[in-house]
């Protein structure tokens, strides 16, 4: 499979996004982690199942016009934040995305300052300080992208003729006739529609 997905990080500054990325990539985490200031994209893939996923990771500051540039057409979005971050603040982010999302409470070996799982939105815990849950978190992103994809390349088996009619793609197997004026028939059928496309 030729396809790269994109993958965005997006949260708050200071909530994680980087170390979250560093430890899934290098096994290493740092207290003197310098903050993000120019945007930045790491290419990699992980295994599910029989498939080789491959991965643009991208890394944001946390600056809202920055971030909403790179995530218009993203694949993916890995929303994070931490202990700090407030509901409302989740729910405000929530609103502007509309592709696959994972939400992450970053920093989880301290405990959540509110409520803040979320309907319909695969909710995950990770620390990149142990590194627990840190893998998941790609390889569900990159699993959602995907069933998406997917859904996406199945919804195209109909296409549109000139005059605007959708014309399903039909796989012309001569056995599908009993005799043999039913597979001329079905032939020539086949030959009009193919035509109208000219």
């Amino acid at each position: 499979m030729d396809k790269i997905f994109k993958i965005v990080l997006v949260g708050a500054p200071g909530c994680g996004k980087t170390s979250l990325r560093n430890y899934f990539l290098c096994r290493n985490f740092t207290w003197q982690c310098a903050p993000t200031t120019n945007p930045d994209f790491v290419s990699t893939s992980v295994v599910l199942g029989t498939r080789d996923v491959a991965m643009q990771i991208w890394d944001t500051g946390g600056d809202p016009i920055v971030t909403s540039s790179l995530a218009h057409d993203a694949d993916g979005i890995v929303l994070v934040f931490d202990s700090t971050q407030s509901r409302r603040a989740l729910d405000a982010q929530l609103s502007k995305l509309s592709v696959p999302i994972v939400l992450v409470r970053a920093k989880s070996d301290q405990p959540p300052c509110d409520a803040w799982t979320v309907d319909n939105v695969v909710c995950l815990e990770a620390c990149a300080r142990t590194g627990n849950g840190v893998d998941h978190v790609f390889h569900k992103i990159a699993e959602l992208c995907l069933d998406q994809w997917h859904a996406e390349t199945q919804s195209m088996v109909k296409r549109a003729s000139r005059h605007g009619d959708p014309i399903p793609y039909h796989r012309f197997e001569f056995d599908e006739a009993p005799n043999h004026k039913q597979c001329t028939h079905r032939l020539r059928a086949t030959m009009r529609r193919l035509f109208c496309l000219a």
